[in-house]
C-alpha cells in the first residue's frame, strides 16, 4: 500500500471509528431528549448527578495526559441558567504540537472516559457478565477492515447484538447489582454526548493529528514500506480495542431511546383506549 492508502486507512480505522460512535451516541441522546420533550430538563438533571462529573473528569484526565493547565473545573451544576451543567477551562501552548494533538482526545475524551467507566462498573459489580461481554469484543480483531466491505459493518452489528444479549440475558435481572449498573449506565451513557465547544476543539486538533499522520507515513514510506504498513496495522488493532469499549456505551444510549420511544407510544395508546372508552 502506498503513502495515500495507509494514510485513508489509518484516519478512517481509528479516527473515523471513534467518530462513528460518537455520532452514533449522540444521535441517540438527542433523539431520546426530542422524544421526552418537556421533560428533557429533568431527566438530564437527574442523570447528570452521575453523568456529567464521568464527563468533565474524562475532559479533565485528558488534559493532564496531553499536558493542558486546567484552570477551572465545574464537576456538576445542579440549577445550570445557561444550559451548561459542568464544564473544564484548560489552557495550553499552542506552539506546542503535542498540546494541539491533545485538543482532539480532550474533546472527545467523554465517550473514550464515559466508556471505559461503564466497563469498570460492569468489571466490579457484575464480573460475570464483563468476562461473557469482553469475550464477545474479542472478536472485533476478527471483523474484516475493508473501507467497502459489506461484512465488516455486518460484523459490527451481530457485535453489538451479541452484547445485548449478554447484558440483557434474563438470568441477570435476579440480580440487584444488576439493576443498580443498569441504572448507572443509563445515566453514565446520557451524558456522553459532545458538546459545541468539545467538536470544535475536536475538530481542531484533528487538524494536528491528521498532519502530525501524515507527515510521519510519508518518512516511514522512504525508509521502509513494510514499517508504515505495520504502522499502519498497529493502530487498526488498537482502534478495533477502542471500539470493543464503545460498544458497550452505544448499546446502552440505543435502549436508551428504544425505552423514550416505547413509553412515548404507549402513553399514546393509552390516551386512544381511554378517548375510545370515553365516547
Amino acid at each position: 500500500m502506498g503513502i495515500i492508502t495507509n494514510f485513508f486507512y489509518q484516519i478512517v480505522f481509528t479516527v473515523g471509528t471513534i467518530v462513528a460512535f460518537g455520532l452514533l451516541i449522540s444521535f441517540c441522546r438527542r433523539a431520546f431528549c426530542q422524544i421526552v420533550g418537556e421533560n428533557n430538563a429533568k431527566i438530564m438533571m437527574i442523570t447528570g448527578a452521575v453523568g456529567v462529573p464521568v464527563h468533565e473528569l474524562s475532559h479533565a484526565l485528558m488534559c493532564l495526559i496531553f499536558g493542558h493547565k486546567i484552570t477551572e473545573i465545574n464537576l456538576y451544576e445542579s440549577n445550570p441558567e445557561n444550559g451548561t451543567m459542568g464544564y473544564v477551562i484548560h489552557s495550553y501552548n499552542e506552539r506546542n504540537l503535542y498540546h494541539q494533538i491533545g485538543n482532539f482526545f480532550i474533546g472527545i475524551a467523554p465517550i473514550l472516559g464515559g466508556s471505559g467507566v461503564l466497563l469498570l462498573l460492569m468489571r466490579i459489580m457484575l464480573p460475570t457478565l464483563y468476562f461473557e461481554v469482553t469475550d464477545e469484543l474479542r472478536f472485533v480483531a476478527l471483523l474484516p477492515t475493508g473501507f467497502f466491505d459489506f461484512y465488516t459493518y455486518v460484523g459490527y452489528l451481530e457485535l453489538l447484538l451479541e452484547v445485548i444479549k449478554d447484558i440483557f440475558h434474563f438470568a441477570n435481572m435476579g440480580n440487584i447489582l444488576w439493576w443498580i449498573f443498569i441504572l448507572l449506565a443509563f445515566m453514565i451513557s446520557s451524558h456522553m454526548e459532545l458538546g459545541a465547544a468539545d467538536i470544535q476543539g475536536g475538530l481542531h486538533g484533528f487538524a494536528y493529528v491528521a498532519g502530525a499522520l501524515l507527515v510521519t507515513d510519508i518518512i516511514l514510506y522512504f525508509i521502509s514500506v513494510s514499517v508504515l504498513e505495520a504502522l499502519t496495522s498497529a493502530m487498526t488493532s488498537f482502534a478495533l480495542s477502542v471500539v470493543s469499549f464503545l460498544s458497550v456505551s452505544a448499546v446502552f444510549s440505543g435502549i436508551m431511546l428504544l425505552i423514550a420511544l416505547a413509553i412515548k407510544y404507549s402513553g399514546v395508546l393509552v390516551e386512544k383506549i381511554k378517548s375510545k372508552l370515553g365516547r
